[in-house]
């Protein structure tokens, strides 16, 4: 059967029936890919970025703790609606800024922005699709903003700002930042280079002070050396950058009855906790009192404590620590187990998340401290009776609305974390499971 050439022609491709549309299609896309890679930010360098937005499986179920409320910093919610009023009063404090003395020009702001604009680009970990004009007038107005509410702040002339303390929440999220060099850039041209230090130590002291530890107001930590921004320094006013370990006396029995024990009964004992653990993991299996479900005993006994409920009915002391030096000074001495105090509100809250966030994010460049912090807290709460226990130790401060509140919230906290096994405080755990596997025995 012969085919005819007519419908030969009908059943080719567009492409081969009209060659001269498929040369002209091809060019098209190879002008969009040049438009689109003629677009981008410059070339991401390992290592380089600093802002970031935080990945899906940390921000499950708290996707409102790294969101803005109030204002946007940064261009990664810039433009949003509900930011209007914010803006406009970022324009009133880049007229502030500028009126700080004849000294501070507008066209010399904007030149040396200008300057930092392919440094400050390449300090957020995505594409910024913004022109440099309106890139370079963000980083104006969001860092003269910044600046403008801590000098006020800090002369106590903040009433003009609705919703302060909100305002503080939002410069501490990891995904509403601009790189600190802009703000010193900036605090340089108004204030003077010679003031830069002393501003950066009045912002150490606020940050430490915003945590959710209640630490002695006369401790300023040291700010870091190079500052990324606002979270960075937050973290290292919280987070020492080199913390000694809890004290945990080793050559010590935990046992109340004997002050010391040799090494062959630890060795012993070590044993027994191992075998308990074992077993435990077996008979807890389906039961919600052991939080975090490991296969392995050796490792479940660093990565999970019993909560508060069940450390007291095993005689286990909970008390406020006496003059803590940061927030991971906890310590286990002779069946008492010290923390520093926490007071938890919306605003500790969020700043704790994006603390976490922020060292989940470097961990490849810091050790997972306060990740190990949300371990404890984790473990240490499992039901409002917990929260109610911490409370009347006077070791917390539930600011949220209710007890069931705080207690969803700490069993949330670690929520797509990542920690090694010999975390910062790995040895606590396994001194305090210790205690609890070998000298009582849980009630069935």
């Amino acid at each position: 059967m012969e085919i005819s050439t007519h419908e030969e022609t009908t059943n080719l491709p567009f492409t081969k029936k009209y060659p001269h549309y498929a040369e002209r299609a091809e060019l098209h896309l190879l002008e969009s890919i040049k438009c689109k890679l003629d677009t981008l930010s410059l070339p991401y360098k390992i290592g380089s970025s600093t802002i970031f937005r935080v990945p899906y499986k940390l921000r499950q179920s708290k996707e409102n703790l790294f969101a803005p409320s109030v204002v946007s910093i940064g261009p990664f919610h810039h433009g949003h609606p509900r930011f209007e009023t914010t803006e406009e009063q970022k324009w009133q404090f880049l007229r502030d800024f500028l009126s700080r003395g004849d000294h501070i020009s507008l066209n010399h702001c904007l030149s040396e922005i200008s300057k930092l604009e392919e440094r400050a680009r390449r300090c957020y970990n995505e594409s910024v699709p913004l022109d440099s004009n309106r890139f370079c007038l963000i980083m104006l107005l969001d860092g003269c903003f910044v600046l403008e509410y801590f000098l006020k702040w800090y002369g106590h002339r903040l009433n003009s700002i609705g919703h302060s303390v909100f305002v503080l929440s939002d410069l501490l999220l990891v995904e509403n930042q601009i790189p600190f060099f802009v703000v010193e850039k900036l605090f340089d041209i108004g204030i003077g280079q010679d003031q830069r230090e002393d501003f950066t130590k009045y912002l150490a002291y606020n940050f430490s002070q915003a945590g959710p530890a209640v630490l002695d107001a006369s401790i300023v930590p040291d700010p870091p050396a190079e500052i990324h921004h606002f979270v960075h320094l937050s973290y290292h006013c919280s987070i020492p950058s080199d913390p000694s370990k809890p004290f945990v006396p080793s050559s010590e029995s935990c046992c109340p009855c004997c002050p010391c024990c040799p090494s062959m009964l630890s060795t012993i004992t070590n044993l027994l906790l191992e075998f308990s653990l074992w077993v435990l993991t077996r008979i807890f299996r389906k039961s919600n009192s052991l939080s975090l479900p490991f296969q392995n005993p050796t490792r479940k006994r660093l990565m999970v404590i019993p909560c508060a409920t069940e450390l007291q009915n095993a005689g286990i002391k909970l008390r406020p620590k006496s003059n803590p030096d940061h927030m991971l000074d906890i310590s286990f001495h002779h069946r008492v187990l010290e923390i520093p105090r926490l007071a938890i509100t919306n605003e500790s809250k969020t700043l704790l998340v994006n603390l976490i966030a922020f060292e989940q994010s470097k961990s490849d460049e810091m050790n997972a401290n306060l990740s190990s912090f949300a371990l404890f807290l984790d473990s240490l709460v499992n039901t409002p009776n917990d929260v109610m226990i911490l409370q009347k130790c006077g070791i917390l401060h539930n600011g949220l609305d209710s007890d069931e509140e705080l207690t969803d919230f700490f069993n949330q906290i670690c929520q797509g974390m990542v920690v090694k096994d010999d975390h910062f405080l790995a040895e606590l755990f396994a001194q305090v499971n210790k205690y609890f596997y070998t000298y009582f025995v849980p009630p069935s």
